[in-house]
C-alpha cells in the first residue's frame, strides 16, 4: 500500500477541518416559534418563509427580501438609530419613541422620500406602543410601503417591521406580519433584569 504523501495529507486535514468547523447556513426555514439568540423575545414565524437571524434580530422572508421582509430587532436606550441623532432614553412615553424611529426612518438612505401615512398607538406584547405606517421609493424607484410597530420595555426599544412593494406583495403578507406581531413577547426574566418597569 502506497503512502499518501505529506503535503496531499496536509491538505486533506485542512479542508476536513474547514468542512467541520464551516458556519451553519444563514437561511433556515421559519415556521413556528423562534426565540431569540439572545433570549429577549419570542415571536411566531409563518409557513413557507424563510429566516436569517442574529442575537438581537431577525430577518424573515417568503419570496426574497425584495418583495417582501420581516424584521424583529432589539435596540438599546442611549444609543442612536441608524442614521439619526436621536436616542432612545428611558421612560420615554410611546409616541416619544414613535418620534425617533420615525425620524431614523426618513433619514435612511434606502427610503428616499418616505412620507408618514399613520403615526398612532399600538399594543405591542401587551404594552403601550406604537404604530407607524411609511410610504417611499426603495433605491430602483420601487413604490414601498413599511409599517413598524415598537414599543419600550426596560432599556430596550422592541421594533417589528413589514416591508413590501405596494403593487401586489404589500397587501398579500400584511396580514401575515400582523399575525407576526401579535405573537410576539418579550421574556419576562430578560426584561426584568435590564430594568423593565
Amino acid at each position: 500500500m502506497k503512502r499518501m504523501p505529506k503535503r496531499v495529507l496536509v491538505v486533506a486535514v485542512a479542508l476536513t477541518a474547514a468542512c467541520a468547523s464551516a458556519p451553519r447556513p444563514r437561511w433556515i426555514p421559519a415556521a413556528g416559534d423562534y426565540t431569540a439568540q439572545s433570549g429577549r423575545f419570542t415571536v411566531r414565524l409563518p409557513d413557507g418563509w424563510m429566516l436569517h437571524a442574529e442575537a438581537e434580530s431577525l430577518v424573515a422572508s417568503r419570496d426574497g427580501i425584495f418583495l417582501q421582509r420581516i424584521d424583529v430587532r432589539a435596540h438599546e436606550v442611549g444609543k442612536p438609530l441608524g442614521s439619526t441623532k436621536k436616542v432612545f432614553a428611558r421612560g420615554m412615553l410611546p409616541q416619544e419613541a414613535a418620534e425617533v424611529v420615525q425620524d431614523a426612518v426618513v433619514s435612511s438612505p434606502g427610503m428616499q422620500g418616505a412620507s408618514l401615512i399613520e403615526n398612532g398607538p399600538a399594543e405591542v406584547a401587551g404594552r403601550p406602543g406604537f404604530k407607524l405606517v411609511f410610504a417611499y421609493k426603495d433605491g430602483d424607484g420601487l413604490k414601498t410601503k413599511a409599517v413598524v410597530y415598537g414599543v419600550l420595555a426596560g432599556d430596550s426599544l422592541y421594533e417589528l417591521m413589514y416591508r413590501a412593494p405596494q403593487r401586489h406583495y404589500f397587501a398579500r403578507d400584511v396580514e401575515t406580519f400582523e399575525a407576526v406581531r401579535a405573537s410576539f413577547r418579550i421574556t419576562p426574566e430578560v426584561a426584568g433584569a435590564r430594568g423593565a418597569k
